[in-house]
């Protein structure tokens, strides 16, 4: 790929569909990526980023560098303390779970740890998107929650319904995650960024010590060739699955489990297009 061709389309789609851009940033190389194309396509006073740690850990692990990935870059930037707000989620839907089943209490159970990583990443779109409702009614521009999930993690539907998965736009939706890193290596070779702030080992911050390759079981650089081969052969994998390796088979599979986290919700119809009931 051409990473300053695709760097000026990705810049040009920006503009045509954004005025001010919110972004939450976690210290990791695709929002870092996302914020530093926004402020390209709509100037640094038009860049609000966001920093949304639910503990300590989070705060000093991810966020005080995200932090200063937005001072250095000159993006506007403030910290928001979600920890009371996820909790309290957590105890609400433990809350819901209060039914009698096989003689226990389905909500006495403490919720497993992805479940409550993610409600902490719902908190987060949460948050976004209030404060950019609050901006588009205060500057009256098009205000938009930028996503910042990449094609080799969307592919397989590494990412929350109603949280990460859930954005205006997705700027690097169609970069894989090499070319993600690659977009940050033409920032750092043209000065704006340096090395140190490229996260090469990535982590979507659902809980502490977790990294995407430990939970997936891959590496995004041993599931690219697998996505590679499945998109240009995506109407006929479904008859080839046995001959699949392993990695291509896990992607396959793990891809149509979660594609619905990428599609607009199924209307079930009872009216034709004119309006008219057809039962």
């Amino acid at each position: 790929m051409d990473i300053e061709k695709a760097r000026r389309k990705i810049i040009d789609e920006i503009r045509k569909n954004v005025d001010v851009a919110v972004v939450g940033l976690s210290g990791g190389a695709d929002s870092l990526t996302v914020a530093l194309l926004c402020a390209d396509s709509l100037g640094k006073e038009n860049v609000y980023s966001y920093s949304l740690p639910f503990s300590e850990y989070d705060l000093q692990t991810f966020n005080k560098k995200s932090e200063n990935y937005a001072l250095h870059i000159g993006i506007r930037h403030k910290i928001i303390e979600i920890g009371k707000a996820a909790m309290a989620l957590d105890e609400a839907v433990r809350s819901g779970l209060n039914f009698i089943e096989n003689e226990r209490c389905l909500g006495n159970e403490k919720l497993s740890t992805l479940n409550s990583g993610n409600c902490r990443a719902r908190v987060r779109t949460s948050a976004l998107y209030g404060i950019a409702h609050h901006l588009n009614e205060t500057l009256k521009k098009r205000v938009r929650v930028m996503g910042t999930g990449n094609l080799s993690e969307d592919f397989i539907g590494y990412d929350t319904k109603g949280g990460d998965a859930l954005a205006d736009i997705f700027p690097i939706g169609h970069l894989f995650k090499s070319e993600v890193y690659a977009m940050l290596e033409y920032y750092r070779d043209k000065g704006v960024i340096t090395e140190d702030m490229i996260n090469r080992n990535p982590s979507a911050g659902l809980w502490e010590g977790q990294t995407d390759e430990s939970e997936i079981g891959y590496s995004y650089n041993e599931m690219e060739g697998a996505v590679r081969y499945i998109l240009a052969n995506y109407d006929s994998i479904g008859s080839e699955v046995e001959a699949l390796n392993d990695i291509t088979r896990f992607v396959w599979f793990r891809h149509l489990a979660n594609k619905h986290k990428h599609e607009a919700p199924p209307v079930i119809r009872i009216r034709d297009e004119k309006g008219d009931i057809c039962l």
